[in-house]
């Protein structure tokens, strides 16, 4: 008698992704570096073997390959070629998983706009007037499109969980404490990292846990956590365009935890994004040393990027430029305490730690505002303020696409957890995800 083996949650194949990036990758500039013809004569070839085997795979290309170009999304380092690579490309490849090729991010990982000299503009297959997000977003973009079964992201601000929503897929920052980086390109200063997390995007829960299960051995620090989860706190942003977002929300989450509240007493994710800025802003001088140009260059990089757009000098894109203008601005005023932001930073993750503690998890949008206009992503100072309260907590954060907007562009939810919670949230997911179906169909 023969045992029937557990069927794959991953349907693509080689072959129709490899078509899918030929049709559609001139319109969304998702991806940089392409390796198709590679591809299908590995697969061609391949013998059966791991969890993974013959899974079209991309990567942000900012994860180091040996033997590939790996840009960090900057021009100036576009025949950059790394000698060897990130853990999770061993991972996954060991597993069987074929790489389609690199995905496109914003310059540096900075902006939350995929716009670069590298890759373009990359644009949200729902509305291609419209940015999939950053840093992030091509890899969003790729699979919310077909044209990759998964990808693996990083996290310092948003990065994986805004494009994710963007693009109506499922994102997971995995907790620096839990899940430490290595092979990323370029590496955020070292009182930083804490902010910095990475993890999967894929079209379902089931495709995320699977993958997982692959990285979790290898890559995962200490033992998957035993995490209760009996309550749900409501973290509602004060700003944007989902203002009923208690509202929609609370009667779900009734069905699915013995308590919900929203008298958490947490700072508002507005104020939690303060704090992210203050870090960034008072490590301005630490990150200008994790690039190789001078102080002098650098300032000549920006005017030229803000100046001309980018047309004459593309040592910077002008999206990233104009971060580095605000991160430099408040370095010199509001931010040059480094010590103070750290500890407010680290005060408030402690807040959210006893939540985690009494058993909630934190409920919040992604992000309140639909996808801007490619281009416009950094004229909106409340963007990103739900997302950074993960970042300044160090939360394993999960994104579960939810409805959408009046635009009719995808909004997505994310749940907020301790480290080590990364299959507590997908279980919770997966059973939220039945009560809404179950919502839904009955019309209660």
């Amino acid at each position: 008698m023969s045992l029937d083996m557990p069927s794959s949650p991953f349907s693509l194949t080689v072959q129709m992704a490899a078509d899918r990036i030929r049709t559609r990758n001139d319109q969304l500039c998702a991806f940089v570096t392409t390796c198709l013809d590679e591809a299908a004569t590995e697969t061609g070839t391949a013998a059966d073997g791991g969890a993974l085997q013959g899974v079209p795979f991309s990567l942000k290309d900012a994860w180091d390959t040996a033997g590939i170009v790996t840009t960090g999304g900057s021009y100036r380092f576009r025949d950059r070629v790394p000698e060897g690579s990130a853990p999770i490309y061993d991972v996954v490849r060991d597993a069987g998983a074929v790489l389609l090729g690199k995905t496109n991010l914003s310059d540096l990982s900075v902006s939350p706009e995929a716009s670069s000299h590298v890759g373009g503009a990359t644009r949200n297959p729902h509305d291609l007037t419209r940015t999939a997000g950053g840093s992030s977003g091509g890899a969003a973009a790729a699979v919310a499109d077909g044209m990759t079964a998964f990808d693996w992201g990083s996290d310092i601000g948003g990065s994986i969980r805004v494009p994710s929503a963007f693009c109506g897929v499922h994102g997971m920052r995995l907790s620096s404490e839990t899940w430490p980086m290595s092979g990323y390109f370029p590496a955020p200063p070292g009182p930083m990292k804490w902010m910095n997390g990475q993890g999967p995007i894929t079209k379902t829960l089931a495709q995320m846990r699977l993958l997982l299960e692959v990285a979790a051995p290898h890559m995962r620090v200490g033992d998957g956590r035993n995490v209760s989860i009996d309550g749900a706190w409501i973290y509602a942003p004060k700003h944007g365009r989902w203002p009923g977002f208690a509202d929609d929300v609370r009667p779900w989450l009734q069905r699915c935890f013995n308590e919900v509240r929203d008298d958490h007493g947490l700072p508002r994710p507005h104020e939690a994004r303060n704090l992210a800025i203050a870090v960034w802003a008072s490590h301005f001088d630490e990150l200008l040393e994790s690039d190789p140009m001078s102080l002098g260059e650098g300032v000549g990089a920006v005017l030229g990027a803000l100046v001309f757009g980018g047309r004459r000098d593309k040592r910077l894109h002008p999206r990233t430029a104009e971060v580095m203008v605000a991160v430099m601005a408040g370095r010199y005023t509001l931010f040059r305490d480094r010590d103070k932001a750290l500890a407010e930073a680290h005060a408030y993750r402690q807040q959210v730690s006893e939540a985690w503690q009494q058993g909630y998890v934190v409920v919040a949008p992604v992000c309140a505002y639909p996808a801007p206009r490619i281009g416009t992503t950094n004229r909106n100072p409340h963007l990103l303020d739900c997302a950074f309260a993960g970042n300044v907590a160090d939360s394993t954060a999960l994104t579960i696409p939810c409805g959408r907007f009046d635009d009719g562009l995808p909004r997505g939810i994310q749940l907020m957890g301790p480290p080590g919670s990364e299959f507590a949230l997908i279980d919770l997911a997966e059973h939220m995800l039945a009560e809404w179906r179950a919502q839904s169909m009955t019309g209660r």
